[in-house]
């Protein structure tokens, strides 16, 4: 209802931007070009991109750059610290008048997404700015970045590797926050929900925490085999350095810690839930590789030796039950040189001073648990048994099934003779005998 009828060209005088004319392609690139600083010619380019005008005049390639320069110039204000808060408020509505103006443009069925390509509108730096402004966005602006993220993955299919990686290390970051703020903490409850039957309230959900943990460990795992795959391809074209220190996020050790600190203790015993924790760490162990675990080991080691030594009969069977595995005793195989470091708090909780634990069943599941501490490092074993027991009680017992010492030890030893000497009364102190 603006245009004089069947007028096409601007006479002298005119200005070829004014609505009340026919306008040509050379005004609309002069119109997009002003409202970067003019508020007025933005509104009025707004105006003719709601009325639909701007179908009327082919678009120059300036056209498309001018509008890119728009947006991210308004996305580069947002991010200016000294404004006051009018100052940003303004900003933020100037933001959404050029948003709008981006969208209703690229709506339109002239819009030439080639051309704008090819002109540098859409060029990867654009890419860049937005996939960046997605971290510090507003909430007028979430439906806009939405729909320009679906458009440049429809429109533009050189940049969808470039838009599936971003996202992901997006994504990434917010899983993270997610599992640490959210799933992890799901282990503190320390109560029961039926104090009757000792059943805690942890046993209720645990099942479905353990298989979310599992879940965000796979997902870690192949996140990680994805950002190797394109570090080093990218580093073969001399770039995508830094993608390992981003995706390669240690869930594991999370998990360790978090065990760790809510195992309960004292008066805030909880034999239940400490079984739980063991069965938790169990099915972590079976996904965990060499490295990862002696790097978690030392974490939760205090609490595997304390249940060792304890009296009660569940925990101990809990515990010893973790060698039942040949993974787990692959695991602890796979590094001697850290056999020095979790042998000997094994042993001497195993051994108990030379009482044997009251449960039949325990102290079988001793013996086989010593039998495959001794294949880790037989060395290690002699030289902590040695100590254990004293040099003296070891060449007493020597002819009748002693536990070998660092310095006499046969690598033919069955394990009867293991057997025979694990519950043998210790000799007394030199005191006790005089």
């Amino acid at each position: 209802h603006l245009w004089n009828g069947a007028a096409t060209t601007t006479t002298a005088g005119t200005d070829p931007t004014s609505t009340k004319g026919a306008m040509d392609p050379s005004g609309l690139v002069a119109l997009t070009a002003a409202a970067a600083t003019e508020s007025g010619e933005l509104e009025r380019l707004l105006e003719l991109a709601r009325n639909g005008e701007i179908r009327d005049v082919e678009w120059q390639p300036e056209v498309y750059v001018n509008l890119t320069s728009l947006l991210t110039r308004s996305w580069n204000g947002l991010l200016s610290k000294t404004k006051s808060k009018s100052e940003r408020e303004a900003s933020v509505n100037e933001l959404v008048v050029i948003m709008e103006i981006n969208q209703r443009f690229r709506s339109a069925p002239e819009y030439d997404t080639a051309l704008a390509t090819a002109a540098g509108a859409c060029d990867g730096d654009f890419v860049t700015t937005l996939m960046g402004h997605l971290e510090t966005t507003t909430e007028e602006e979430h439906d806009f970045l939405r729909n320009t993220l679906h458009w440049l993955y429809a429109q533009v299919p050189s940049y969808r590797s470039t838009l599936r990686h971003q996202i992901g290390h997006m994504l990434l970051q917010t899983h993270r926050e997610l599992f640490t703020t959210v799933i992890l903490p799901l282990h503190t409850p320390n109560t029961f929900y039926e104090w009757r039957d000792q059943l805690p309230l942890l046993q209720t959900y645990h099942e479905p925490l353990v298989f979310v943990l599992l879940a965000f460990l796979e997902k870690e795992k192949e996140d990680e085999g994805q950002a190797n795959g394109q570090t080093n391809a990218s580093a073969s074209a001399g770039a995508g350095a830094g993608v390992r220190s981003v995706v390669g996020l240690p869930l594991m050790d999370a998990i360790v810690r978090t065990l760790v600190q809510v195992w309960p203790e004292g008066h805030k015993s909880n034999t239940a839930k400490e079984v739980l924790l063991l069965h938790e760490y169990e099915m972590m162990v079976a996904v965990m590789d060499g490295p990862t675990f002696h790097r978690t080991l030392g974490i939760i080691l205090p609490k595997i030796v304390s249940c060792i030594a304890s009296d009660n009969w569940r925990l101990c069977e809990k515990v010893l039950s973790l060698w039942r595995s040949d993974h787990f005793v692959k695991l602890m195989s796979s590094d001697t040189a850290q056999a020095h470091l979790f042998l000997p708090p094994i042993m001497r909780a195993l051994l108990r001073g030379g009482k044997p634990h009251w449960n039949p069943t325990v102290r079988r599941m001793t013996v086989l648990v010593l039998e495959a501490l001794r294949t880790i490092d037989e060395q290690t074993f002699n030289a902590t048994a040695a100590a254990q027991w004293g040099a003296r009680a070891a060449d007493k017992k020597k002819g009748t099934g002693a536990l070998p010492t660092a310095q006499g030890a046969s690598s033919s030893s069955s394990s009867s003779s293991v057997k025979s000497h694990v519950f043998a009364k210790p000799a007394p102190p030199p005191a006790v005998r005089a």
